[in-house]
């Protein structure tokens, strides 16, 4: 079956992006992972082709367009009858808040073009390290523009990403800090 005539779930599942049996991914000094819970089922698929030449989710995307960014990411959550897309993207550095708001809107924007509307989309934005930038809460605005305020989290706990998905008290902002005592 030529690429071209596949659906963006398919060229997920039949090409090299599933990452099978995974619900933890590593870029670089940042990592994500989410236990599964009874009767969940999470699959992530490592969809940039710069870190995994073999998923073809770009190319099926924009064509041969250049400069497109893309996420890192896209995982898939199930339970009962909820289902849930959410984008997401590592950061070895907070600061890169910006490029990874963008990358995590551009990819949903041209992704929910070749879906129906059965799924919550969802985006997380994970930074291991360094300072929040002083745009903070404008990338904040664009992001609950597109996903809805409780939709997306900008964290710098990797486990955080579970709950997202599950749906529980996103911590929305840039994470959570630690107080002084």
């Amino acid at each position: 079956m030529a690429s071209d005539t596949l659906l963006p779930f398919e060229i997920l599942l039949l090409s090299d992006c599933l990452l099978p049996g995974l619900t933890s991914f590593k870029e670089g000094k940042a990592t994500v992972e989410v236990t599964p819970d009874e009767g969940e089922t999470i699959l992530f698929f490592n969809i940039d082709d710069q870190s995994n030449p073999g998923c073809k989710l770009r190319k099926f995307l924009w064509g041969t367009q250049t400069g497109q960014t893309i996420c890192d990411l896209i995982v898939f959550y199930a339970k009962e009858r909820e289902r849930v897309i959410c984008f997401v993207e590592l950061k070895e550095n907070m600061s890169d808040l910006g490029h990874a708001t963008e990358q995590v809107i551009n990819t949903y924007t041209s992704f929910k073009l070749h879906l129906n509307s059965s799924y919550k989309p969802k985006a997380f934005i994970y930074g291991s390290a360094g300072s929040v930038p002083h745009e903070h809460q404008e990338y904040q605005n664009k992001l609950s523009k597109v996903f809805n305020k409780n939709n997306f989290e900008i964290s710098r706990t990797n486990n955080d990403l579970g709950n997202i998905l599950r749906g529980k008290s996103p911590n929305i902002g840039v994470g959570k800090r630690n107080k002084r005592k």
